[in-house]
């Protein structure tokens, strides 16, 4: 095999360098607790403290600090809350089915959260479903609590011990991605046309902003937090700038304002990443529209070289702004909305959670917790697509990983569990990190069978019994999500397609405006554009989807992102023409009637007709520019239109 096959091959299947410590973090409170409660002869307890240690481990990451230590804190009290109510109902089967069912509705209302704040539902319904089968065993509740609470502990100290010596070298981290990710970026517009690079690249500047505004709200000195707030708004404003630049360079401009502006950005470019003040220049022709790259390069130099924002400024950026509370508070109040996916998430969950559960008590069957676990962890989602996805790669990584387990359990002496176990354990969190889910399942499934397999060390078999739970799991949770309660994308895509034209129509409706509401329309555009990404990406790995019907709907969302360029644009530069007014009415007059159509654009008896050969491109370039994204939007509804038969 060839030596970069190799190197692939150990790419996938075990950890990149800069995995390991947060791995050896995880690892560490996990194996502490099994070897621990195992060595003074409570394995049950030691297995429940691994798994908690698990739980809490991923929870805390990539969180700064001061957060850390407020999410696990919240983390260790709902674990023991958890623990308690497990054991307090276990003994009434109605009681025990109700509380489990109410616990997976809570988690599907808490499905649209910030990651680290949905871990809680989750987390609190896994140590519920673990603890409720231990109490069922002989196991003490102190002692499954005092495991538990061990495991916690464990996970603050590892989480939190280099505090005092990271603290300001990781936001510092942030702050320079942030800088490097704007000005490859910047540079990558003048370097190409492709319009998924340019995403690309543009995701990867709005994820390392997040952190760094997470990291914002969590800085205890406030004149520390106000200034890396001000710097972070400088940055998300040129972003707004370079985008604006994305869609001029879309423009047909003549071959040496392209060449010169190519050349400003390259400048500009090396500039910011070395942390300079802008200098380029941009020379001057006669052409009309260079005024428009004129004035938005001075804009974007007075910007970066010289704003200031006040707090009001920044503080519109409700989307990275927001704390936790008021995020949280916001998305439970759109969750509780009866016909909201998330409640029919939380229905399906319980429906699920139910069943296994019944057949586990019914046929009394050994470790059966497994069977409920497996079906909660592949129902995460709400979308058809990735929950299937997930379910295959839980089957196959769990059905290799348990016969990697039975080979190791035939062929190695019982007293090297817990070496086997602390190995799993390792490659399971370095693996953890990567887009590979089954093989991270492949790893996680041979650390569960070799620690439950130290309940029982002579029961060779065990790996089977794991296997066989999987598949029960797999397969009660796949038939509720076909034919109980499928969440097919389609079923609410149109009503995110109509809030995103919806916030556009208001976003053209405030362009001449003061710069306050138009930027309140800007976040909330873009907010809408991410959640509608989010659910076409679903509905792209439903099954039986044609490659006609993921083109179309992979169209619509660049034309729906090029719209809110465009109008972006417009906010920057504002419309100079004559009749702008006019213009205004038309596109809101144009839009409206593509939001009233878009939910009947399969039926034939009102066929869109457009008339495309009379259509006029404006002299102006940001007129232009909106026209031209309205018209192919108008364009793509009528291809969706059902071909009328005479």
């Amino acid at each position: 095999m060839k030596k970069h096959s190799l190197r692939s091959l150990w790419s996938r299947w075990f950890s990149n360098a800069a995995d390991i410590p947060d791995s050896i973090r995880i690892t560490i409170p996990m194996v502490m607790s099994l070897g621990l409660f195992y060595f003074f002869g409570f394995t049950a307890a030691g297995i429940s403290g691994l798994i908690t240690a698990w739980l809490l481990g991923t929870q805390a990451r990539d969180l700064p600090y001061l957060k850390r230590l407020q999410i696990l804190l919240i983390s260790v009290l709902l674990t023991a809350l958890s623990t308690y109510l497990a054991f307090s109902v276990f003994d009434n089967l109605w009681l025990s089915a109700i509380t489990l069912c109410s616990i997976a509705i809570v988690y599907g209302l808490m499905s649209n959260q910030r990651p680290h704040i949905r871990s809680f539902g989750y987390n609190f319904g896994f140590t519920y479903i673990m603890s409720i089968h231990f109490a069922s065993t002989e196991n003490s509740f102190f002692i499954i609590l005092f495991a538990n609470l061990f495991a916690a502990g464990s996970v603050i100290l590892t989480s939190l011990i280099l505090w005092p010596f990271f603290k300001g070298r990781i936001l510092q981290n942030h702050i320079h991605s942030v800088t490097l990710t704007l000005a490859d970026w910047l540079n990558t517009v003048r370097l190409t046309d492709d319009e998924s690079v340019l995403e690309e690249k543009r995701q990867q500047f709005y994820l390392c902003a997040h952190k760094v505004a997470y990291y914002s709200n969590s800085i205890t000195s406030v004149k520390r937090t106000e200034q890396v707030r001000m710097d972070l708004q400088r940055s998300l404003e040129v972003a707004e700038y370079v985008i604006s630049l994305e869609r001029i360079l879309s423009f047909n401009l003549q071959e040496n304002t392209r060449s010169r502006l190519s050349n400003w950005i390259e400048q500009a470019a090396r500039e910011i990443k070395h942390h300079q003040q802008i200098t380029a220049i941009f020379d001057v022709n006669e052409h009309k529209n260079n005024q428009y790259i004129v004035d938005l390069l001075e804009q974007l130099k007075r910007c970066y070289n010289f704003s200031t924002f006040s707090t009001l400024d920044y503080s519109k950026n409700i989307y990275l702004f927001t704390s936790d509370t008021v995020s949280f508070l916001r998305n439970f109040k759109h969750a509780l909305h009866l016909k909201s996916k998330e409640w029919r998430h939380g229905g399906k969950i319980a429906i699920t959670l139910a069943i296994t559960q019944f057949l586990t008590i019914f046929y009394q069957i050994p470790q059966g917790y497994w069977i409920s676990l497996t079906a909660f962890i592949v129902l995460l989602t709400s979308s058809i697509g990735v929950t299937n996805h997930r379910i295959w790669h839980r089957f196959y990584g769990t059905a290799l990983g348990g016969l990697y387990s039975f080979v190791c359990l035939y062929f190695f002496p019982n007293q090297h569990l817990i070496i086997l176990t602390s190995i799993s354990v390792f490659f399971a969190f370095t693996t953890y990190h990567k887009e590979r889910y089954d093989i991270h399942v492949f790893w996680l499934t041979s650390m569960i069978v070799f620690s439950i397999s130290l309940l029982s060390p002579d029961n060779t078999y065990v790996t089977f019994y794991r296997i066989i739970d999987t598949l029960f799991g797999v397969t009660i949770a796949f038939s509720i999500n076909y034919f109980v309660a499928p969440s097919w994308t389609m079923r609410w895509l149109d009503l995110y397609i109509a809030r995103m034209i919806r916030s556009q129509i208001l976003y053209v409706t405030v362009l001449n405006k003061p710069l306050f509401e138009q930027k309140l329309n800007l976040y909330k555009a873009q907010d809408n554009y991410y959640a509608l990404k989010g659910e076409i990406f679903n509905l792209l790995k439903e099954p039986n989807l044609s490659p006609r019907t993921s083109q179309d709907w992979k169209s619509l969302l660049v034309i729906l992102r090029r719209l809110s360029d465009s109008l972006l644009l417009a906010t920057k530069l504002g419309l100079n023409t004559p009749d702008d007014n006019n213009y205004t009415q038309k596109w809101i007059k144009q839009l409206s009637d593509i939001e009233k159509r878009f939910p009947q654009r399969y039926e034939i008896d009102q066929p869109i007709d457009i008339d495309t050969d009379n259509y006029e491109h404006s002299a102006d370039m940001l007129c232009s520019l909106i026209e031209e994204d309205i018209n192919q939007l108008e364009l793509w509804l009528c291809y969706q239109q059902a071909f009328p038969l005479k």
